[in-house]
């Protein structure tokens, strides 16, 4: 269809060319006729004038030849030699511009070279390669049961690679075509590059976490330092990344920590469409380990008095950043260093907004049960990531208490779980 598009295009601006220098070459002829004619009567009426004027008595004989003289020198100039000579006119009657001539032989050589110009200057500056990959993968996902096929669409991928290297969605769709072949170390090294060569986060995030899965299982589904700085990587551009919070999942059940599994299951629960075969899926996943850990303990498991915090947040109006601009909202351990204890991403434009941290916004092996006190941090990324850059905005709440409110101690909640505990914070400084 581009090509189409494109060819359709080229034609219409040919046409734009063509078509006035045919009509332009047709009215120079009957331009230079009427210009000549005119010039022609022009000079007959100021003869005739000079002539009535000399017979007058108002110019002398010398004054008429030096004035005819003149008259003639600016008809020759103004008036073709075919008005001057009607004989060669009758022979030669409307004789048309010559296609040598500069008017045109200069827009006839740039309609010839516009075509070779424009192929030329689309492969420098053109996308070519993205419009390859994109139909590389619409090829793909209706070849998902066709290893063959598969295969084919690697190879043609490697061959925009090899063009471009720096092309991440070909390197992308080669990884997840080679996670469909099972080829998880080939694929693994494919979302590497993938995700060094994207730099929206957002995607960056996605591409980090299927390297993550693909890591892992290559590494024999340990959870290697490897693959754990992988995690990390996305978590920073996406603490709710839903393939880390899968891989999590699926680790911390396999390995028997069904608290962990659910903490991670019911956080990426909350960002599934409900209804879904997904959806379905991750409560028939929640309920099974509920059932272990039940199980496990030997009775019920009683989730409720977990702590919780609901955070006031503003935005001062005198910072004036997009609305997209990514803001991270997370619970620190002030009693060990590590990732947050529990962390939710939303934009400026959400602002302002009641952001509540639980136990089920855990992004790491630790939750907000596991601490008594916190830092909370909240930080408006103009880098786009959750490394705190120069130039972004940030607050850092004071350390508070868990299971304790704001003016009240946990002993006064009522017999439903622990109260929230509130704060009040705005975004006001910026990052030195």
């Amino acid at each position: 269809m581009f090509w189409i598009i494109s060819s359709l295009l080229f034609v219409l601006a040919i046409v734009f060319v063509v078509l006035p220098l045919l009509r332009h070459s047709k009215r120079v002829v009957v331009g230079e006729r009427e210009r000549d004619a005119a010039n022609l009567r022009i000079y007959r009426e100021r003869l005739a004038e000079l002539q009535a004027e000399l017979d007058e008595g108002l110019i002398d004989k010398p004054q008429y030849d030096a004035l005819e003289a003149e008259l003639s020198r600016t008809v020759l100039s103004d008036v073709s030699a075919d008005a001057l000579n009607p004989a060669d006119r009758k022979k030669n009657p409307g004789k048309p511009l010559s296609w040598l001539g500069p008017s045109r032989l200069i827009p006839v050589i740039m309609v010839l070279a516009m075509l070779p110009a424009t192929i030329y200057l689309y492969s420098v500056w053109g996308a070519g390669n993205d419009l390859r990959v994109a139909e590389l993968f619409e090829r793909s996902r209706q070849a998902q049961d066709d290893p063959q096929a598969l295969q084919d669409l690697i190879f043609e991928l490697g061959a925009v690679i090899e063009n471009d290297r720096s092309n991440g969605w070909a390197w992308y769709f080669m990884a997840r075509n080679l996670v469909s072949l099972g080829q998880f170390n080939e694929a693994a090294l494919a979302f590497r590059n993938a995700a060094d060569n994207i730099e929206h986060p957002q995607d960056q995030a996605v591409i980090l976490g299927q390297y993550a899965q693909a890591q892992y299982v290559a590494e024999g589904q340990q959870m290697t330092g490897r693959v754990q700085e992988i995690i990390t990587r996305a978590q920073r551009l996406n603490p709710s990344e839903p393939s880390v919070l899968q891989l999590l999942g699926a680790d911390a059940f396999v390995n028997g920590d069904y608290q962990s599994a659910l903490t991670y299951w019911q956080q990426l629960l909350g960002s599934t469409v409900q209804g879904s075969e997904d959806a379905q899926f991750l409560r028939a996943m929640i309920a099974e380990a509920q059932a272990q850990l039940m199980q496990q303990e030997g009775g019920e498991v009683d989730t409720a008095g977990t702590p919780q915090l609901e955070i006031s947040l503003a935005l001062s109006p005198e910072i004036d950043v997009p609305g997209e601009t990514r803001v991270f909202v997370s619970a620190q351990d002030t009693s060990r260093p590590g990732p947050p204890l529990a962390a939710k991403l939303m934009t400026v434009a959400d602002l302002p907004a009641i952001v509540s941290l639980s136990d089920t916004d855990a992004v790491g092996p630790f939750n907000l049960s596991s601490a008594e006190e916190v830092i909370v941090v909240a930080t408006v990324a103009v880098g786009g990531t959750a490394d705190v850059q120069s130039g972004d905005y940030q607050v850092r709440s004071e350390p508070v208490k868990l299971n304790t409110s704001a003016d009240e101690p946990a002993a006064d909640a009522d017999s439903s779980g622990a109260e929230p505990v509130r704060l009040q914070m705005l975004i006001s400084d910026a990052v030195p």
